[in-house]
């Protein structure tokens, strides 16, 4: 059966063609661009990659109507980039799908980035869909509100959908503010039936709840005030609309569990602070969330030093953080709410970028751990295999339980053109 096309589907599909018609009407015999299509091209780059994901899951699933969710999916995420020479206008494209054999829901489209920026001094302007990232920490951000989460593609939260924005921002070398307007809301991807890492109950995608009447097109505004000290980078946030972590609410008449995307009010703070081998992190928000506007705030704080030259021309990294959240019980559900991270890598600076990393993120109160160890190693100019396990330790009770039986190893094997 095939699934049903949103809006996204076609802007990627679309954007795919245009793409793909440009470069054949650019192309002379033989394959060489005319003369006249280079001039006009001049100064596009094209980059992204292509890559295959097989995912290995040990043991067998915890919920009926899963698959065993061992397979191979397909992924092509490139990018576009057009800057004029005045380099006053840029314009990005950056398509992405995902092909999944298993899971209806892990195969989609999505449009990670496609902008036009104006560029006049210290002004810019901008519009369009694209990704942000506020806050300082490596292992959680929980200041981090403008994009909603692919929880499809990565389940820790690191893939974000495109978000639709217009942006102003007035850029000097020490001093940064940036005001977005967000138009349009994006519902956070879950798991289907045959999918793995999923809840007990199957997230209904199609009826998700909203606090405003206005829904999905509720507007969403932000700032962001950074300064530049120095040794000392200070971010200030705000943000006001539709909160992108959901709260779960059962259907008592048909027994689905739906989302349900409550109004919030945020600000915040994230800093950085490097001094020789050391990089100091902080990160923290006070929330008014939904129409009562009750508080509740969160955050944490970080440390990073760096042997260099470890061994050879490696360097070693260790890194240790801790994050907390006060939020009441019946607010949106979090998996960081008091927990501790120790993480290490080793990046071994040599022609192939060999990297390892291993850490854990691990709940003080009751042990729940989220483990990861990735190996990671480019072959030529192209090629970049990486391998990581995962693993998942939870209480039953708890809402990370349901990846009790989910622990697996992840291998890609991309091509970067």
């Amino acid at each position: 059966m095939f699934r049903r096309f949103s809006f996204w589907s076609v802007a990627v599909v679309a954007t795919l063609v245009v793409t793909n018609a440009r470069a054949d009407a650019a192309e002379g015999e033989g394959g060489v661009a005319a003369p006249d299509a280079v001039a006009k091209s001049k100064g596009v780059e094209v980059a992204g990659q292509v890559a295959a994901d097989g995912r290995l899951f040990f043991q067998r699933p915890k919920y009926a109507g899963q698959d065993l969710g061992i397979g191979v999916s397909l992924m092509a995420e490139p990018e576009f980039k057009f800057k004029t020479k005045n380099e006053k206008h840029t314009f990005k494209l950056k398509p992405f799908y995902r092909l999944d054999p298993i899971d209806e829901r892990r195969s989609h489209p999505d449009l990670r980035e496609g902008s036009y920026t104006l560029s006049l001094e210290h002004f810019e302007a901008s519009l369009g869909a694209g990704t942000f990232t506020w806050g300082a920490l490596e292992s959680y951000r929980p200041v981090d509100v403008l994009n909603q989460v692919d929880f499809v593609e990565a389940s820790d939260g690191t893939a974000k959908l495109g978000q639709p924005y217009v942006s102003l921002g007035w850029i000097t070398e020490k001093v940064s503010l940036r005001l977005y307007y967000l138009p349009y809301f994006r519902d956070r991807t879950f798991p289907g039936v045959a999918g793995r890492l999923r809840f007990p109950a199957v997230i209904d995608t199609g009826a998700p709840q909203f606090e405003s009447n206005y829904g999905r097109f509720h507007p969403s505004g932000a700032a962001r005030l950074g300064l530049n000290l120095g040794d000392l980078d200070l971010n200030v946030g705000l943000f006001t609309g539709l909160s992108r972590e959901p709260r779960f609410i059962a259907e008592l008449s048909t027994g689905q569990v739906a989302p349900r995307y409550d109004l919030m009010h945020q600000g915040s703070l994230d800093a950085q602070w490097t001094r020789g081998s050391f990089v100091f992190k902080a990160e923290g928000f006070v929330r008014a969330w939904s129409e009562a506007f009750r508080l509740f705030g969160g955050g944490g704080v970080g440390a990073d030093y760096t042997f260099q030259g470890f061994v050879g021309d490696a360097d070693l990294t260790f890194a240790t953080e801790f994050v907390f959240d006060t939020r009441p019980r019946d607010a949106a559900p979090t998996f960081f709410d008091h927990d501790a991270f120790v993480g290490v890598r080793l990046a071994f600076n040599d022609t192939s970028n060999t990297e390892l990393f291993a850490g854990a993120l691990v709940d003080v109160t009751d042990g729940t751990t989220f483990g990861k160890l990735i190996v990671s190693r480019r072959f030529g100019d192209h090629w970049k295999v990486s391998i990581d396990g995962n693993l998942f330790l939870a209480p039953s009770v708890k809402l990370e339980g349901a990846f009790a039986n989910d622990n697996f190893a992840h291998a890609r094997l991309s091509y970067y053109f």
